[in-house]
């Protein structure tokens, strides 16, 4: 048997109140009620009712239908409120950036890593994966990438909007080297930048190479001092940055031999 007690918790876990979660398991339970009849079974105030009714609607998790003259009151998936969680993460992501520039310009004494140390930080799931990227947009220099094209969907299309808006108005240039396979050329023909606000890459700045030559899975990012590599596939995402100027420099140069190789993304378009 479902356990309602703690069905009730984990809705209180995502900003419901008591009485907005018993009501919302009420509507699961019978599909669709009237708001008197929602009283009654809640044992809550008709005005209480209405404001916890205005709080599920503002989450989409429920909304009000019109029926044979009377209006019910439907259920929805909780997973309407990934939305508003996803606003909660860029809002996050927006203030890592800006602790990290307060964070220099409070700096009363630099700090310096000797020479050939290395810091290595790993990341996982959607939110990691989120961070890594967002951690690009604090490159001074080119961002040289290797990708599988299609990390919108591993990350959220709402981040990855933002993600591009925010690449735009910081002038982040980069430079991508693909494997040209069907789907990925669909992609690119049918999300071209500027137009699209999905594509922060100027198509002169991505090339194709073929998959025997070098095989890319995932998404590997280089810029300044730091390689970093995502592998994304669905549920499936971890990654790790590595901060060392001797490493990255190396990987920089590894890709600079394969983009001469490559060819225009637009020979193939």
């Amino acid at each position: 048997m479902t356990d309602l007690k703690a069905l009730k918790k984990e809705l209180e876990k995502f900003g419901l109140s008591k009485n907005q979660a018993a009501i919302y398991i009420l509507l699961v339970q019978h599909g669709e009620l009237r708001i008197q009849e929602i009283v009654k079974l809640a044992g809550i105030a008709r005005s209480s009712v209405y404001d916890c009714l205005n709080r599920l609607y503002e989450l989409g998790i429920a909304e009000e239908i019109v029926e044979n003259s009377y209006k019910k009151v439907r259920p929805y998936s909780v997973g309407a409120m990934r939305h508003g969680l996803d606003e909660h993460i860029i809002k996050l992501q927006r203030l890592t950036h800006d602790l990290d520039t307060l964070e220099k310009n409070i700096a009363l004494v630099p700090t310096h890593s000797l020479n050939g140390t290395a810091k290595v930080r790993y990341y996982s799931d959607r939110s990691g994966a989120r961070q890594l990227y967002w951690n690009t947009l604090k490159a001074k220099n080119t961002v040289y990438v290797f990708s599988d094209w299609g990390r919108g969907r591993y990350v959220g299309m709402k981040f990855y909007e933002r993600f591009v808006e925010e690449s735009r108005e910081r002038a982040i240039q980069e430079k991508v080297l693909i494997n040209p396979s069907k789907h990925t050329l669909e992609s690119i023909r049918e999300f071209t930048y500027p137009g699209s606000p999905i594509s922060r890459t100027r198509l002169e700045d991505i090339r194709a190479i073929d998959k025997k030559d070098m095989l890319i899975k995932g998404d590997a990012l280089m810029y300044d001092n730091v390689y970093s590599q995502i592998y994304l596939k669905g549920v499936q995402i971890h990654g790790f940055e590595v901060e060392s100027t001797h490493f990255t420099d190396m990987q920089r140069s590894m890709f600079e031999t394969l983009w001469k190789m490559a060819k225009p993304i637009s020979d193939f378009l």
